[in-house]
């Protein structure tokens, strides 16, 4: 499964990494596709991993993971795009 997480912290880091575990493709998104911490993440977890930011994840996603703090979050699903959050 393609699985969306939006946030690059410890809590998205941690669910994104036990995904790739269970054979799932992830992609971490940011506001920035060129985010260190999550291509730090990337080079760790091998070829299941991607980033890019929120709108390239939520693309990507059929299941996209708010990993984003409470603050930043409605900043994180209005980049993402309304269009690729789902039906």
């Amino acid at each position: 499964m393609k699985i969306a997480i939006l946030g690059t912290g410890v809590v998205g880091q941690t669910i994104g990494s036990k995904l790739i575990s269970l054979g799932h493709e992830v992609m971490m998104g940011s506001r920035s596709a060129t985010n260190e911490k999550a291509l730090t993440w990337k080079d760790r977890s091998g070829a299941n991993a991607s980033v890019g930011t929120f709108t390239d994840a939520a693309k990507f996603g059929e299941v996209i993971f708010n990993c984003v703090n409470g603050g930043g979050t409605l900043e994180a699903l209005e980049i993402a795009g309304e269009e690729n959050l789902g039906e």
